[in-house]
């Protein structure tokens, strides 16, 4: 049984698409979530095998107050980090283990590893991350390829049919890659962001309506600062204003 958590706002399109999940007799959904903050709480509690996750999302709020990741991209990103450095640790473990006890622990420390789901539920301290499949209404190559980068397994359009959804869950699952092939063709054309980080970020601000002085102020950065970033980000993109460079930017996926 593969089990599922299903994160997106739209609450009559995620109700839609679980009922529809329910239907397949190897698919179990075990969760769902509106925002960042609720997709990683409700991951953590159930320990799901593929997380389906919208690209737009609110971030939502964590239990101390913090604001949960901005999108769906950057949550992809903090379960990928998450899941390295409990590889990290669990190496670290290991090695510190063999050099006390010998070669029986390192032999009973890799079936513990590669026993498969059932490691999942074993504990926060070993339990390893979803494999993560992003939806998205907009099919932005830009997207795509963010979305690997921050170590999804794969990317679909939300109107894929249903069957090629439930064949894409049951591919990942087994720890392939899927991604929707027009895309993967619109992102080798598209190719990667010209865009720095912190010209990125200025963009990211601009599109969420910020002024100049509340970007500054978000980044850490003085006006000049953020003005110069942004005027960068225009020349780069070869349009004529800070709100054509956010357009640009938003059309192709690289904010």
């Amino acid at each position: 049984m593969i089990r599922l958590v299903v994160a997106d706002d739209q609450s009559i399109l995620r109700s839609g698409l679980v009922a529809l999940l329910r239907l397949e007799p190897d698919l179990e959904v075990v969760g769902e979530a509106a925002d960042g903050a609720s997709t990683l709480a409700t991951v953590a509690e159930h320990s799901p095998d593929v997380l389906l996750l919208d690209v737009q999302m609110p971030a939502g709020t964590r239990a101390d107050g913090t604001p949960g990741p901005s999108d769906g991209i950057a949550l992809a990103q903090e379960l990928h980090e998450l899941q390295a450095a409990q590889e990290a640790q669990a190496q670290a473990q290991g090695a510190g283990q063999e050099g006390t006890t010998g070669p029986e622990v390192r032999a009973s420390g890799s079936e513990s590893r590669a026993s498969g789901p059932e490691s999942r539920a074993s504990g926060p301290e070993s339990r390893a991350q979803p494999r993560i499949i992003v939806l998205t209404t907009f099919g932005r190559a830009g997207y795509l390829r963010r979305t690997m980068e921050a170590g999804a397994q794969g990317f679909m359009v939300k109107d894929t049919p249903v069957e090629r959804l439930v064949d894409a869950i049951r591919r990942v699952d087994q720890g392939l890659r899927v991604v929707d092939p027009e895309l993967a063709a619109q992102s080798l054309s598209v190719g990667a962001s010209p865009l720095t980080t912190k010209e990125t970020e200025a963009l990211q601000g601009a599109a969420a309506g910020g002024s100049t002085a509340k970007i500054a102020a978000t980044l850490f950065l003085s006006e000049g600062t953020v003005r110069n970033h942004i005027s960068s980000a225009i020349g780069k993109l070869g349009v004529a204003n800070r709100a054509e460079a956010v357009r640009a930017a938003s059309d192709n996926g690289w904010i």
